[in-house]
Parts: C-alpha cells; structure tokens; sequence
C-alpha cells in the first residue's frame, strides 16, 4: 500500500512538471525576462520549503554539516536553475511534448547511471537487457512523439 502511495506521488510530481513549465513561461512574459520568472519561481519555491522544513521536521531544524568531500552537495540550486531556464525557454521552441519525451528520456537515462554505480547514497542496481530495453523504448516514445 506505501508503494501504492509513493507511485502515485511520482506520477502526480510528473503531472506538475509541464504545468510548472507553462506557469513559468507565462511568468516570463508577464515580466519580460526568462530568468526573472525562473528566479522568483525559485524563490517561492524555496520559500515554501523553508516553511515545509520549519513546521514538518520532527526534531526541529540542524545546523548544517558543512563536509569539504561533499561540497558538490550544495550544487543542486545551480541544477534547479538550469533546469528551470530550460523548462521556460525550450518547450515553446520544440513542443511541450516534445521536450518533456526528452526531458524524461534524460532523467531515466541519468538514473539508470546512478543505480548502476551507485551514486548519491543509492543502493548499486545493475543493468539488465529489460532496463536498456524500457529506456530504448522510451527513446522510440520521443520520436514518435517528436512535432
């Protein structure tokens, strides 16, 4: 049942991405500026994980543990915004479809990356021929779904 519960918050994460994309790019004319409308998209963003944190945190909120041999940790803003920048500029130059087939394509095939070697704490998960042969299928999607 918690599987249950944990698939459908993936999919319904997934179901947000091109509605959050098309917010931003209305956002961006509202304002004239793609990376103002990424920016305070950001910012509200982390704002409300800020408040998530402040209230949800069963201990209460740490001191951060500033670690030199995981300083790549503290990347992932940098991440977000390229990400967003992408999610405003790209999908009205190559379809919404068309971009998120590529979109997801990327994450699965950065996943499969990581499983398999095991990267950001994660359990090592090897390469089967099913999971060259989904992300190969995945790929077939893209270009059938491609405008």
């Amino acid at each position: 049942m918690q599987s249950l519960l944990f698939f459908l918050l993936a999919a319904l994460a997934g179901l947000f991405q091109p509605i959050q994309s098309g917010i931003n790019s209305q956002l961006k004319y509202d304002l004239n500026s793609t990376y103002l409308s990424g920016a305070i998209s950001n910012f509200i963003g982390a704002l409300l994980m800020v408040g998530l944190a402040l209230t949800l945190e069963r201990n209460g909120l740490q001191s951060p543990t500033l670690s030199g041999n995981h300083l790549w940790n503290w990347t992932g803003g940098i991440l977000s915004a390229l990400i967003v920048s992408a999610m405003i500029i790209v999908p009205k130059k190559i379809s919404y479809s068309t971009f998120f087939a590529l979109f997801i394509f990327g994450q699965l095939f950065m996943s499969l990356v990581i499983d398999y070697f095991g990267w950001f704490g994660s359990d090592h998960v090897p390469l089967s021929p099913s999971r060259i042969i989904g992300m190969l299928l995945l790929l077939a999607g893209v270009v059938l779904v491609k405008k």
